[in-house]
């Protein structure tokens, strides 16, 4: 029997995408247990499921699409921007970063949140310059 955190840890992907597939009615059904009010699922089960349904790395559409022809930036910095928001864009992307290593999956509106800032000011730096 498994829990939702070991299912993600075990097969390579994150608790949200083992509750987003659970949502959608896809996913095996949790098995009643003594003991626990933690859903717990049959590792059998779980197995066929990933076999069936590879994890596949998601596009981020949290970002808005680039036009085309609109140059690319290399890094998250560019030379218009101050240096005081030079190193604040640094820190918050480190920040992002960090959290998702140490708590992969956990905190994924915070990471989105730190890197649309990231992104604004970014983005008000070269209107600024």
């Amino acid at each position: 029997m498994l829990t939702t955190t070991e299912i993600a840890a075990e097969h390579g992907v994150t608790r949200q995408t083992v509750h987003s597939h659970r949502k959608r009615g896809v996913f095996p059904k949790p098995v009643k247990g003594e003991g626990s009010t933690r859903p717990r699922f049959r590792a059998d089960e779980v197995a066929a499921f990933f076999a069936a349904n590879p994890p596949t790395p998601g596009k981020r559409t949290d970002l808005p699409a680039k036009q085309q022809g609109e140059p690319a930036m290399s890094g998250h910095l560019t030379t218009s921007l101050s240096r005081e928001d030079q190193e604040a864009s640094e820190q918050l992307h480190a920040t992002a970063n960090l959290i998702e290593a140490r708590w992969p999956g956990e905190h994924p509106t915070l990471v989105r949140d730190l890197r649309n800032l990231v992104d604004t000011i970014e983005e008000e730096g070269a209107q600024d310059g």
